[in-house]
């Protein structure tokens, strides 16, 4: 049975609440999407992380359920994380499963910087997720904008907490107890 999957790619450096509700409303308003999964870049084309991919990779398990999923092509893969490739390779997998790419408006600026972007958009439907400060005024070709009444946006970001961490401040709320519990475990974001 085919399914029509929206991939979420990312540092998740870390993973925070606003990437679950991204998700959970794309899942309810997308194009009859079957799953999300969440997509870690092993490493990102042009934004350090400060986490190790597999401890990315798995703070975000917290966030399965039975239709939201975690894939870990990208870290499996290795080297730098270009989304063109990353593509080939989930249809190459899955010749049965139509793929979206979510994106959420902060990162429509920076589309052209992605590798092979007008390929890209010609491979995948995107999904636009509107994000708090980033108004949608035109999007490119294949984009298609998540949007609706009650919509849940937020300004909340991974710079955020990892700030906010440094600054030895709570992330409570802003993070899955999960994901709370592993960075103060690991020690992680000082």
């Amino acid at each position: 049975m085919s399914m029509n999957i929206a991939i979420l790619g990312g540092r998740f450096d870390p993973p925070h609440l606003g990437h679950l509700w991204v998700a959970r409303q794309v899942l309810e308003r997308g194009p009859e999407i079957s799953e999300v999964w969440f997509m870690p870049t092993y490493i990102h084309p042009w934004k350090v992380s400060e986490a190790d991919s597999r401890d990315r990779l798995f703070m975000l398990k917290s966030f399965e359920d039975v239709k939201i999923k975690v894939s870990s092509l990208e870290v499996e893969k290795g080297g730098t994380s270009y989304t063109v490739e990353t593509v080939d390779l989930l249809k190459q997998g899955n010749p049965n499963d139509k793929f979206y790419w979510i994106v959420g408006s902060d990162a429509i600026s920076d589309f052209s910087k992605w590798r092979s972007a007008q390929k890209l958009a010609l491979k995948i439907p995107f999904l636009v997720f509107p994000r708090s400060g980033y108004p949608v005024k035109l999007l490119p070709v294949g984009m298609k904008l998540i949007n609706g009444d009650n919509l849940i946006q937020t300004n909340l970001s991974s710079s955020f907490i990892r700030e906010r961490i440094k600054m030895n401040l709570s992330i409570n709320g802003f993070v899955s107890s999960e994901v709370e519990e592993f960075i103060k475990r690991k020690n992680l974001y000082k």
